[in-house]
């Protein structure tokens, strides 16, 4: 578990999509040691993780991930078949040259189930899977 000395601010491109009484109070899966970035005039400290999908009309539905129900924040997000490559504690923010996050996003999916994965593999934590109710999406 990681704990922060203090509450980060979280600003999304959700608005369109899911209103603010679904996320108010709700658990959810952000990526926190990316670049803090101004969004809307606002400093970002991490980033929401959401499914989106756009049907045959190309109306786009986008939800956030959901958490194993027990989960508490701070819990550790891991990839099942990864944790190997994970050695330690994870970088305190990574280096945005680099693009780790655009380069993974490409693979990161929810499967028939609305399991989401990284190549195949489930994305979990200590009490179990990371989900969505979009199947066969696109995580970003």
């Amino acid at each position: 578990m990681y704990t922060f000395s203090e509450p980060r601010t979280v600003v999304s491109g959700l608005a369109d999509y899911v209103p603010l009484e679904e996320l108010e109070g709700r658990l959810v899966v952000v990526i926190c040691n990316l670049k803090p970035v101004k969004m809307r005039g606002i400093l970002s400290q991490a980033m929401l993780l959401a499914a989106s999908i756009t049907g045959s009309e190309g109306k786009r539905q986008v939800t956030p991930l959901c958490p194993p129900a027990d989960c508490k924040p701070g819990d550790r997000v891991v990839i099942k078949g990864y944790e190997h490559e994970i050695a330690g504690a994870p970088d305190e923010q990574l280096n945005p040259k680099k693009k780790i996050f655009e380069t993974l996003q490409t693979d990161l999916l929810t499967n028939e189930d609305g399991v989401a994965e990284y190549k195949g593999c489930p994305m979990v934590t200590s009490t179990g899977q990371i989900t969505a109710p979009l199947k066969n999406a696109q995580i970003s």
